[in-house]
């Protein structure tokens, strides 16, 4: 396999996901929008609506690398997985990332994100993933932060 490093972490899922989506959903539901879908279908994690439009979520859980902010995050880019891209096929979304230690997050649209300017091949050799992958870089500026 080409991206070796893409291959699904059932034990990663198990461990985050409900972790994210409660933390955006309550969020979400705090800002006036109704949740119309965060059951696990492999397309976007939370489907809402908000004044009659449609929007899409996908979530990310970091772990290691605690932020609250634009100013204690420590890179000067937020990576994004090139994998996700096949999302946008069905539907422009909001790509979330939210640090595990904090709760805080990053999110971007993917209509930024997915730019070739930001591609990068990359080698990953993290705990749960090993091998190469696609990454989008973004320059933190171009994202917003959310402290809670």
């Amino acid at each position: 396999m080409d991206y070796a490093a893409r291959e699904f972490s059932k034990e990663s899922y198990i461990k985050y996901d409900e972790f994210a989506k409660t933390k955006i959903s309550s969020y979400l539901v705090g800002l006036g929008y109704t949740i119309l879908n965060s059951d696990e279908d492999y397309n976007h994690d939370i489907v809402a609506t908000k004044k009659g439009t449609k929007y899409y979520f996908e979530l990310e859980v970091k772990v290691g690398y605690p932020f609250t902010d634009m100013n204690d995050y420590r890179f000067d880019t937020v990576s994004f997985l090139g994998r996700k891209s096949r999302l946008r096929e069905i539907a422009e979304f909001f790509y979330i990332i939210i640090c595990y230690e904090t709760g805080s997050f990053v999110f971007c649209p993917s209509n930024i994100i997915f730019n070739e300017n930001y591609k990068e091949q990359l080698t990953v050799n993290g705990n749960n993933r090993r091998g190469r992958d696609e990454m989008y870089r973004v320059p933190k500026e171009k994202c917003t932060f959310i402290k809670l």
